[in-house]
Parts: C-alpha cells; structure tokens; sequence
C-alpha cells in the first residue's frame, strides 16, 4: 500500500495545537467585548426603560423639593350669569311711605319712589382678579417625603445598575457561545480537510489498482457527513449572531467583531468564601432593598409624625373684585391668612397608616435577609458549577490525548497496510469528537466563570 502524504499526517497534530492554544484560559477581558458591553449599555432598549424609571423618580424629587418654597398664583375670572334663585327685597314698600312723609315735611320731591327689587343669587357682570401667595411654614410631610422620593432614586439607581450587571452577563454569554459555534466550525473544516486528503489518496489506491472504488465512495460518504455539521454549525452561528446584536440594539444581521484574544487569557484565582463576601457586599439587589427599607422606616417616621405634630402655614391674596372692570379703590381688597391644622379624630386611619408603614418595613427587612440567603446559594452553586466545568474539561482533555494517540498508532498502520480504512475513519471520528467534546467542555468553563462571577457582583 502506498504511503498517506504527510500533509494528511501533519493536520492532526496542528489542529490539535489549535485546540489547545484556543482553549487555554479566560479572563472575561477583552477589549472588543468591553465595547459590545458599552453599546448594549447606551442602546439595549430594556435598559433604557430602566433609565427612564429612573429619570422619573429624580423628576419625583425635584417636586419634593419644590414643595419647601413659596407659591404664587396669579387668577382671574369673570362671571356673567341669568336665572338661578333669586330673592325679593320690598325696599319700596318699605321706605316709600317714609318718603312721602318726608317730601310733605320739606315741600318737595327730594325723596323718589322706590321700585321693589328682586336680587338674583348668581352675581352677574361680576370680576375677580388677584395673586394668591401660600408657604408652608411646618409640614412634617414635605421633609420625609423627600427623603423617602431620595430612598426611591436610590433603589432605582441601585435596580438600573443590576439589570447592566445582568446584562453584560448575558452579552459575554451570547458572545461566548457564537465563539464556541466558530470554534467548532473550524475543527469540522479541518476534518473536512483530512478527509478529502484521504479520498485523493484513495483515488490513487484505486488508479493504481491497490484498493477497489468503494474506498472513495466511503470517503465520499463521511465529507457529506461533515459538510452537514458545518452547515448545522453555520445555522446556530446566524442565531447565536442575531441573538447577540438583539441584545446590544443593532441590525440582527451585523456581523459582529471576534476577538479570538478572549481565548488566551489565564483564569484567575477564586475563592469561594471571599466570592460570597464580595457578593454581599456589591449586589446591587441588596442596595435597591436597603433603600426600599429606608424608605418604608421613612414612611413609618411620616405617619408617626402625623400623629403628634400639626402643619402651619402663611399666605395673602391681594387683587381685585367687584361688577366690571374698573380696578380701581373701590374693587381692591388684601387679606392675610396663618393656618393651623391638626388631626383630633379620624377614626383611627392614623393609627391604621402607621401600623400599616411597621408592617412594610418588616416585610422588607424579611425580604432582605432572604435575598441575602438566595445570594449565598447562588454564588455557592456558581462556584461549584464552575469547579465541576474545570474538572471534567480537564478530563475531556485526557480523553482527547488518548484519541489523538490511538490515531497516530491507527495512521501508521494504515499507511503501511496493516488496518483496514473503516479503522481510520472510526479513529478519525474518535478524534474529531474529542475534540468537539474539549471545546464543549470549555465553553462550559467560560461561561460558568462568567456566572460565577455575575453571581459575585464582579
């Protein structure tokens, strides 16, 4: 039997150093990457919702804020009015015979008869125009409202910060995974190599009169097995792409960067115990329920304060009114007003509403020491995730070595004559799925490194 060229005897061991090379460690650092995660920041559209939320409740602050200072109002109305209830006034009955005597006494007309009126309620013809100034000097209200709408941007700030933590997470994920969709691409094509070398090879067989045709058409076979995979592998590599630019807000069809850098970089150290601290320390779901907390204590601090403490206020109205517009001393007026305003009885909502403010704040200090516990266990089941990935990576490594020697010991024979083609192929096979396996596996590593340490707020 001839001999197999040694470029088919040269492909295994480069395409192993690529596995190897390409699978050596990860950072989750990269500079490509940190610029996906940028653009997902400024344009993902959840995101954005989020910052919207947030915008809103400043916007709720500002109001607070404006409740501390004066306010002026300017009004005017004029009011023309027919019908609606009236009331009779018999001044002529009553002062005509007044006048009469009147004009006998002095000998004239001096004092005329009068008409009987009817004055309807409804002021006709009738204008008010004036600026109304009220301040609140004491309103236990406004202080802690503010400071409960400030609570409220806290945790909105806090809410908007996890959602990016999550958000780079599922960046890194999508883009992790669309890699990996490359990565076995390319070990199918470099198969695909070895095998349309091996049916040149078994061509020659044939001419030669060596081997009959069949061994072609067995090569055939398996590069129309491995021309299926690439093209199911280049299927997930358009979704894997449209899902990634769907998370960043762009074009599904984009082509996105690769930055091949992502593959060759050490793992750091971890442990566990300073993870969970870490986690802790920086999630930002444990900041939003801390200033949910604080403003549920805020708001019991409101109500309690209703119950002992009254509101004062000043305010003054000046303007005019009068029937027409005239604006003159006739129709001005001032007044100036202080207020006092204290609950005697309500029929217990105080009480109600303070009882009410304990239990939310409760409820919330309950939920925070259960999210608390939920990040203990997840980080704990991250790092283990993570652990467990590395260990069997490693083994599927040792189980790429011993495919890649049994086809060193399988091509030898085969070259010499001394196995049968079926034996080359079931080790090539062998080889080509441990290979797929070990990039399977460290995908897995990648990405449970990076919810390990999404599950650690890094």
């Amino acid at each position: 039997m001839k001999t197999i060229p040694v470029c088919l005897i040269r492909l295994w061991p480069a395409l192993a150093i690529l596995c190897i090379s390409s699978l050596t460690a990860f950072a989750q650092s990269s500079p490509t990457l940190d610029e996906y995660i940028r653009q997902g920041f400024s344009k993902n559209l959840a995101l954005q919702q989020q910052n919207l939320d947030l915008q809103k409740s400043m916007e709720a602050v500002r109001q607070a804020r404006s409740l501390f200072y004066p306010t002026v109002q300017f009004n005017a109305a004029y009011t023309v009015a027919a019908g609606g209830r009236k009331i009779d006034f018999p001044i002529g009955d009553l002062l005509n015979r007044v006048y009469g005597t009147l004009n006998d006494i002095t000998q004239s007309n001096q004092f005329s008869t009068l008409e009987n009126q009817q004055i309807q309620f409804l002021p006709n013809n009738f204008q008010e125009t004036y600026l109304k100034v009220a301040y609140p000097l004491f309103n236990s209200d406004l202080r802690y409202n503010r400071q409960i709408q400030q609570q409220v941007v806290l945790g909105k700030t806090a809410q908007k910060a996890a959602y990016e933590h999550e958000l780079r997470y599922r960046i890194t994920e999508a883009y992790l995974q669309y890699l990996q969709s490359l990565e076995a691409e390319k070990i199918w094509l470099n198969a695909k190599d070895v095998l349309t070398e091996l049916r040149r090879f078994n061509e020659s067989l044939v001419k030669n009169n060596v081997a009959t045709r069949d061994v072609v058409a067995t090569a055939d076979y398996e590069l129309s097995k491995a021309d299926r995979e690439i093209f199911q592998l280049r299927s997930q590599q358009n979704t894997a792409r449209a899902y990634f630019n769907f998370l960043i807000n762009r074009d599904l069809q984009s082509e996105v960067t690769i930055d091949t850098s992502l593959l060759h970089q050490p793992l750091p150290a971890y442990n566990r115990d300073q993870l969970i601290t870490d986690a802790l320390r920086d999630r930002q779901e444990l900041s939003a329920l801390r200033a949910g907390q604080s403003a549920a204590e805020l708001a019991l601090k409101l109500n309690e304060a209703n119950r002992i403490l009254p509101d004062a206020y000043i305010g003054g109205q000046v303007g005019f009114q009068g029937f027409g517009y005239k604006f003159n001393g006739d129709q001005a007026y001032a007044l100036a007003q202080v207020g006092l305003t204290y609950d005697i009885f309500n029929g217990g909502q105080t009480r109600s509403k303070i009882q009410q403010a304990r239990i939310e704040s409760e409820k919330v200090r309950a939920q925070y020491t259960d999210v608390q516990q939920q990040i203990t266990l997840q980080t704990t089941q991250a790092w283990n995730n993570f652990e467990g990935a590395r260990n069997a990576w490693i083994t599927t490594r040792q189980g790429q070595g011993a495919a890649e020697e049994t086809f060193r010991i399988v091509n030898n024979k085969y070259r010499a004559g001394q196995t049968l083609l079926i034996e080359f192929l079931e080790a090539q096979n062998r080889v080509t799925t441990a290979r797929l396996q070990v990039l399977l596996a460290w995908t897995d590593v990648l990405l449970r490194e990076a919810e390990l340490r999404k599950s650690a707020g890094l």
